[in-house]
């Protein structure tokens, strides 16, 4: 029990964490302005504008349907996160739903209301959670019809905007639009910025000196390539290794103090899953 609240605490509060500041982008930006969103949140929106329904009951009903719907499309502990998310979503949501800060301006409501909902969003993902709905459904699609999980929901959410077209003037739905976009970049920051990696890539006929000195270093291990120049066609051996971002520099200046002559190629990294990496994603 014990083994198990320690693996589980951290994501569980960042489901919580993610799950207040979404409520709180939706609540004093989003509401305020009478804007759109996408995915259950989006639906429950409309439902507010057209038949008046409480945003956080017709999610929660949303969501649940969603995950009972597609659990066999989830990881166990993804089921899980999720159903805590939504539900700590709801609450969340009719705590705040009523509160009113007062601004209506698009520009404001869209830029503060795309900053809270992504970060939001972003802690939620790195706590390996999704947000339900569309999500969920995207991973359905993927399973009968070939549809690729980040175009399922791209469509999907593009769908529940479009629909806002039937609730909301024009005005309203572009700034949505602008607002999704920006909550699109916040989320990628709060991931990508949890766990900075960089892939970095040697060729070099001292390969083997130069994994030693990373090892050393950074404390973590490299993998050795067998590799033959497309040219000359002579053999050669290449070295792949992630490292955290603050290590690059160093990393760079033992490859040249080793092999001035080395090609060294550094990329970026996205998410990093294994022995000794953090599982944020």
């Amino acid at each position: 029990m014990k083994k198990l609240f320690k693996d589980h605490y951290k994501n569980v509060l960042f489901c919580i964490i993610g799950s207040f500041i979404n409520a709180l982008g939706v609540s004093f930006f989003i509401l305020g302005a009478n804007m759109g969103d996408g995915g259950t949140i989006g639906i429950s929106l409309a439902l507010k504008y057209t038949l008046g329904f409480s945003p956080a009951i017709s999610s929660l009903i949303i969501n649940t349907l969603v995950i009972i719907v597609g659990w066999k499309f989830l990881s166990k502990a993804t089921a899980v996160y999720t159903f805590i998310t939504n539900t700590a979503l709801s609450v969340f949501l009719r705590f705040t739903e009523d509160f009113n800060l007062g601004i209506h301006d698009f520009i404001i409501s869209s830029v503060f209301g795309g900053v809270f909902i992504g970060i939001g969003c972003g802690f939620i993902i790195a706590a390996g959670s999704t947000a339900g709905g569309t999500s969920v459904i995207a991973k359905m699609l993927n399973k009968y019809f070939d549809v690729k999980t980040s175009q399922g929901i791209f469509i999907l959410d593009g769908l529940v905007v479009l629909s806002f077209l039937l609730v909301l003037p024009l005005k309203n739905v572009l700034f949505t639009i602008i607002m999704l976009f920006i909550t699109e970049r916040a989320t990628s920051f709060i991931i990508e910025g949890f766990n900075p990696k960089k892939a970095v890539t040697v060729i070099s006929s001292k390969s083997e000196d130069i994994s030693n000195a990373i090892n050393s270093f950074t404390g973590r291990g490299s993998t050795l390539l067998n590799g033959k120049g497309g040219y000359g066609k002579t053999e050669t051996s290449m070295l792949y290794v992630v490292v955290p971002q603050s290590q690059v520099t160093r990393v760079k200046r033992m490859v040249s103090e080793i092999d001035e002559n080395a090609f060294l190629v550094i990329h970026d990294v996205r998410d990093v899953l294994g022995n000794g990496f953090m599982n944020m994603n």
